[in-house]
């Protein structure tokens, strides 16, 4: 990691930042709500109070995100303003990771760390999504940074001491925001400990204690409730192996996307953007071998925390399953891996006269051109059809404008009906009003019996004297086997009259069969 120059100051973000606003305030206020961001809207549509009552159960896991965003939501309830709050999360966050670029990497380096950045595909799907995740990216620069002022960077007492009271309160946010913050701090202890620093290391752990006391009232009330709800019903079989492989997909997508939120099928470009991983970690690889001298302590302890927080996600898939380590719960990993890959390809292909080997030049153009392909593929294909998982705006249009009186809608899985109130305003009722948030599995995922309590429950709130009724099918029912027993149900009591399909959802008009 190459000491930052004078000029590294000249730097400016601006441009980077009005860039990412182009590409995602459009989107911000065209695209449709997914099920998960209903789940956030119907949690604090009803003010704080009811949110900070209501948002550790309803949402399972840690609350403060909740908290904040009723706040927010009172000066405005619309989909744009909740957005709104994201994206300012985001461009923050581009404005700090381009600070820490700015003082620890050549001014060259800083700018093409601080543009990866902020035109990721994850940051650009992140800054559209009304969760928390953009609040974890922030978090996680936060922590970083003022873990460099406090521990790692040479500095006066006074400026040090402010630095570790400043991350002691980071840190105490940052778990009460997402508890997968909490093996980034981890993480960060652990660097200490490896590169030997003993004395900032009892002091780390110090620190620790305090912020443990300070989070003591959420372990009591929530935390434990929320785990056991997390890890009832089926458990899936788990191995290192599968372990290992989600996590190595979460690897390939934050350093060369293709899908952000990557389905199973593999294609020609998976295959591509697989073997050009590979050849450039066999590259990176010789390279920090042959030139292992110029590769910092910075570096190294970036390495360390990245390593550390990889091996929690594992850790954590063992407990809850692979539902809970999914790309978007992996946001803790995204900023520690790319300040990690950006300060070790620093140290490896600069120079100490910060001009470039021919070598490196024909290196780094190759690279940008790999990235500049990848970065484009997987901004188009974010959002099929100007449209978010459900396309509830088309759906909710289309049953308005094809829809009689006493015709009720009826969602599967219980938990996406949430986001149908934000896009219909007909005149008939949607079902089922309770239960959103048992989504417990009982079988493997998937299959026929998996669903099961769900889709009773759910067959329990279908009007029986309704003479018709729109049913809205996620793609579990579309790709799987998982709503067989509610196929079978429609099948024995309806005819369809009318279908029609959207992103991974189906809609239909089915009407009673006589009896």
């Amino acid at each position: 990691m190459p000491a930052s120059s004078k000029n590294s100051r000249a730097f400016n973000v601006t441009s980077l930042i009005v860039l990412h606003l182009l590409i995602v305030l459009p989107l911000a206020y065209l695209l449709n709500i997914w099920a998960d961001e209903a789940s956030t809207l119907y949690t604090t549509q009803r003010g704080f109070t009811v949110a900070f009552q209501n948002a550790a159960t309803d949402e399972r896991q840690a609350p403060l995100y909740f908290w904040i965003l009723s706040l927010w939501r009172s000066i405005d309830g619309s989909i744009f303003f909740a957005r709104l709050f994201s994206v300012i999360c985001i461009l923050t966050s581009i404005k700090l990771l381009a600070g820490f670029a700015q003082r620890n990497f050549t001014p060259r380096t800083a700018l093409l760390t601080t543009a990866f950045f902020a035109f990721h595909p994850y940051l650009i799907w992140a800054s559209l999504e009304i969760r928390v995740y953009p609040l974890v990216i922030l978090l996680s620069i936060i922590l970083i940074q003022l873990f460099f002022d406090a521990f790692i960077k040479e500095s006066g007492p006074n400026s040090r001491r402010n630095s570790k009271i400043l991350f002691s309160v980071a840190a105490v946010v940052a778990l009460y925001t997402n508890y997968y913050l909490g093996f980034l701090l981890i993480g960060l202890f652990s660097s200490l400990l490896l590169s030997g620093k003993w004395r900032e290391a009892r002091i780390y752990l110090g620190l620790m204690l305090l912020v443990a006391v300070a989070f003591l009232p959420l372990l009591l009330n929530d935390f434990g409730s929320q785990f056991a709800a997390n890890t009832s019903g089926f458990k899936e079989q788990r191995s290192m192996i599968k372990g290992v492989r989600y996590l190595w997909r979460h690897f390939l997508t934050f350093i060369l996307p293709t899908e952000v939120l990557p389905d199973d099928q593999f294609s020609i470009v998976d295959m591509i953007r697989l073997w050009a991983i590979r050849i450039g970690l066999v590259v990176v690889g010789l390279f920090a071998a042959v030139r292992r001298k110029s590769i910092s302590s910075a570096t190294l302890s970036l390495a360390v925390v990245t390593a550390t927080t990889f091996g929690c996600m594992l850790f954590a898939y063992f407990f809850v399953g692979s539902d809970y380590i999914e790309i978007r719960h992996a946001s803790v990993l995204f900023v520690p891996l790319i300040l990690f890959a950006a300060s070790l390809l620093s140290d490896i292909f600069v120079t100490e006269g910060k001009q470039m080997r021919p070598i490196n030049t024909t290196l780094a153009i190759a690279g940008s051109l790999l990235v500049l392909a990848s970065f484009s593929y997987a901004i188009v294909g974010l959002y099929p059809n100007m449209a978010k998982r459900g396309d509830w705006g088309r759906v909710g249009a289309f049953i308005e404008q094809n829809e009689g009186t006493g015709q009720p809608i009826i969602v599967f899985p219980t938990y996406e009906v949430l986001a149908m109130p934000f896009h219909y305003h007909g005149v008939n009722r949607i079902l089922p009003d309770d239960h959103y948030f048992e989504l417990e599995k009982e079988a493997a995922s998937g299959t026929e019996y998996s669903l099961k309590k769900q889709i009773d429950f759910f067959i329990s709130r279908i009007p029986a004297d309704s003479e018709m009724l729109w049913l809205v099918v996620s793609e579990k029912c579309l790709v799987t086997e998982a709503c067989r027993p509610l196929e079978n149900y429609v099948q024995a009591n309806y005819t369809i009259e009318k279908e029609q399909e959207f992103y991974l959802e189906k809609l239909f008009l089915l009407r009673k069969k006589a009896q």
